[in-house]
């Protein structure tokens, strides 16, 4: 007898084995997305603040970074705005946009050692024409985020305006 398909019993065991890999598996990925979002957050500064540097020496200008906290965002600009607007730390409406960003769902940026230095508003970073902090700025300075697991991560610009992700194990307190 030649028979082709398959038996319901056949088709009950296949549907009864993938419901239970499912039940498995869709726990595991719901408390693994968060900790990739707050991965992916912490690249995205790092790499807009990468992009910051470059096209600070490209353009032979300085080039700053601002991060408003309550709204999980940030911004990059070349601060080369004409007259008075060139290098006042603030997005005037000639100056060119790098980059922007907000941070994925569930992820707070909720700090930064960035306090404002001179004129330098609070959260604010910036690059000088040779890729180097704009001074005042000496650094170390932070950007710190966290997710709905309690997860730490932030990113970290030294004195030299090398960037490094760093992760607390501690809640927030220290830093590596």
């Amino acid at each position: 007898m030649n028979r082709k398909g398959f038996t319901l019993i056949e088709t009950v065991v296949v549907l009864a084995i993938l419901a239970i890999l499912s039940a498995v598996a869709v726990p595991a990925f719901i408390s693994w997305l968060p900790d990739y979002r707050l991965k992916g957050s912490s690249r995205d500064i790092y790499g807009a603040m990468s992009k910051a540097r470059s096209s600070a020496a490209r353009q032979n200008t300085v080039a700053v970074m601002t991060f408003s906290l309550p709204n999980d965002t940030y911004t990059v600009f070349l601060d080369n705005g004409p007259g008075a607007a060139a290098g006042n730390w603030a997005l005037d409406a000639t100056e060119t946009i790098i980059a922007t960003g907000s941070m994925g769902d569930g992820i707070d940026m909720y700090g930064s050692t960035l306090n404002g230095v001179g004129s330098i508003p609070p959260n604010t970073y910036g690059y000088n024409a040779m890729g180097l902090p704009q001074t005042p700025l000496t650094g170390p300075y932070e950007v710190h985020l966290k997710n709905s697991n309690n997860k730490y991560m932030g990113v970290r610009v030294n004195a030299a305006g090398t960037l490094s992700i760093i992760t607390s194990t501690d809640g927030g307190v220290t830093w590596n």
